[in-house]
């Protein structure tokens, strides 16, 4: 008869996220897991396959935490700026509240591996799209209210949000809190009509939603 183990399987995973943000894909290894985790080696070879298959499931444990965010975007009656504010200046306020500004591990994974690995691919694709798909709802919705300018291309600059907030984040690790969410408001501003400029509000942090759902800016 096997022992039973000792340890819950996700907090192992948990460790994993937060060591692998840190750590990057190449800087972690299995005695890094074990220690955040406090589990020994024997525990963790009894448990998992390789280091390789918790980081898969680490990724993919990570990216699905956006699920409740994109719902609550996707549904919510806020102005189509608020939303989008709420978004970036979320994450970045997130980032910003850690010691170590890590930040986001499907950012930080495709960073450093790009399209090097397939599984990793199928993983940050479907993700990566079903942002897309928010932002591009959120923006339509905006340009139907006349808060975001008709002249935009929603695909595209749903494309673009993705791209600002990866590059945000970057910066959230060496500039202040003030700064960044300065630049996510210029940014989402400059989306805007002056009906959705006036929206948004002149204040700098990140606005909270009547829906909003606890951890839902994880990412």
């Amino acid at each position: 008869m096997g022992r039973k183990k000792s340890f819950d399987e996700q907090s192992v995973i948990d460790a994993a996220i937060a060591v692998f943000s840190e750590h990057g894909y190449a800087g972690t290894d299995v005695g890094l897991v074990c220690e955040r985790a406090n589990i020994g080696r024997s525990s963790f070879y009894n448990t998992f396959d390789s280091l390789d298959a918790v980081f898969l499931r680490a990724l993919r444990d990570y990216t699905a935490t956006g699920i409740p965010l994109r719902e609550e975007l996707n549904h919510s009656a806020e102005p189509a700026p608020v939303l989008l504010m709420h978004r970036l200046g979320g994450a970045l306020e997130k980032q910003c509240e850690d010691e170590n500004r890590t930040g986001c591990l499907s950012a930080n994974t495709a960073a450093e591996l790009g399209r090097e690995v397939d599984a990793v691919c199928s993983i940050l694709d479907p993700d990566r799209d079903a942002w897309l798909d928010t932002y591009s709802t959120v923006l339509e919705r905006g340009q139907e209210a006349g808060h975001i300018r008709a002249d935009l291309d929603a695909r595209v600059h749903a494309q673009l949000i993705h791209s600002v907030l990866a590059g945000l984040r970057i910066a959230a690790r060496v500039m202040t809190e003030d700064q960044v969410l300065a630049q996510a408001r210029a940014f989402v501003a400059g989306l805007c009509t002056p009906a959705g400029q006036a929206a948004l509000g002149p204040d700098h942090s990140a606005p909270s939603l009547d829906s909003h759902t606890e951890g839902s800016t994880a990412r």
